[in-house]
């Protein structure tokens, strides 16, 4: 019993309890992908598709596991008698984890062996039918949902195998994973054939969100243009009461941006105090002694209006790529898109940890 109970002490508490349980809940953790389809499926799709998985493979299973082992933590110590969140959305989070940690050219195909009712793990949010501060409790107590180390594990394994690092011993650079709470797992009997040999019903993939290449420019409050503007304008920067038009002629230039990165971009986002107020569409650009004007139109219905800078940086001019802003804002993704019939699925690697 608590002396000053409140309620963040009392989730505080109760995570406290789930993550003595996690050593515990391994065993439970490992049944739960040897007969999973899903994850028989994300990782025959990710050996046929990712270089060097045979050496990372223990890497992302140590992962799934730790991560597999909070929910059958939290069943245990709430009394459930199932997880607080679907296998196939539980293990679609986990994977979507990994292909961030995974070499960019890989991740599009990987992306088709994700389930569609994949959840989200984020910094401080747990995905699940059970108390929504857990997450928030669990940063507290210093356990990382997404063990953002593990970008850093993966990546030195991979440079190693591809000779671009080397180590005083020659093997495998070593993952230290003190204080990162991984259960151990490698010591318990394994039978993987059950996920492989089971066939997968119904599987939709979790649709790729939409990437959109955009620079964007940062304005500043309205104020007289130059004399000798290169566009003609009396004034520049940002003002409330502009009018669409009146606002791109102002952030469509002049800009000292590289060529190359206009020319790879579909829009243009103008933004003032952290905020996207227009979007515009890129079709070319003039080249003057000061830098380039963009050539385009505005969008004043485009659904990335009213949002945050997707591409905050101190620089006021930044190039770069936005992934699932649009998808978020309500347009839906296409529903015609089916997975092929169900198959068979070879056996997992046997790869130890």
């Amino acid at each position: 019993m608590l002396t000053h109970p409140c309620d963040k002490c009392e989730v505080k508490e109760h995570t406290h309890l789930i993550l003595d349980a996690l050593d515990g809940s391994a065993g439970a953790a490992v049944r739960v992908l040897d007969d999973s389809p899903h994850y028989a499926l994300f990782c025959g799709t990710a050996a046929d598709t990712v270089e060097w998985w045979s050496e990372i493979f223990p890497l992302v299973e140590a992962y799934v596991v730790r991560m597999v082992s909070v929910y059958v933590a939290i069943a245990t110590v709430e009394h459930r008698p199932t997880l607080s969140y679907p296998t196939s959305s539980l293990l679609g989070a986990c994977m979507l984890r990994i292909l961030d940690a995974l070499p960019q050219n890989c991740r599009e195909e990987m992306h088709s062996a994700v389930p569609e009712d994949a959840g989200h793990f984020r910094h401080t949010y747990l995905p699940g039918h059970h108390h929504g501060e857990i997450g928030w409790a669990l940063k507290k107590l210093g356990f990382d949902i997404l063990d953002t180390p593990l970008d850093g594990d993966i990546e030195r394994r991979v440079q190693f195998c591809e000779q671009q690092r080397f180590t005083a011993t020659g093997e495998l650079p070593p993952v230290d994973l003190a204080d990162r709470h991984y259960p151990a797992f490698t010591h318990l009997p394994r039978d993987r054939e059950g996920g492989a040999v089971s066939e997968l019903r119904r599987f939709r993939p979790k649709q790729l969100p939409p990437r959109i290449t955009a620079i964007r420019v940062t304005l500043d409050e309205s104020a007289p243009a130059a004399p000798a503007d290169p566009l003609g304008r009396t004034h520049i920067g940002y003002a409330p009461e502009l009018t669409p038009q009146e606002l791109w002629e102002r952030g469509r230039g002049v800009w000292k941006f590289r060529a190359d990165h206009v020319a790879a971009s579909t829009i243009v986002l103008i933004v003032s105090d952290k905020t996207i107020v227009l979007v515009g569409s890129i079709t070319g650009m003039t080249l003057h002694r000061s830098g380039l004007a963009i050539l385009g139109e505005p969008l004043p219905d485009h659904p990335l209006i009213g949002r945050p800078d997707p591409l905050h940086t101190p620089n006021p001019l930044a190039h770069g790529v936005i992934t699932g802003e649009v998808a978020r804002s309500g347009r839906k993704p296409d529903p015609g898109h089916l997975s092929p019939p169900p198959r068979r699925l070879s056996p997992l690697p046997r790869t130890a940890s």
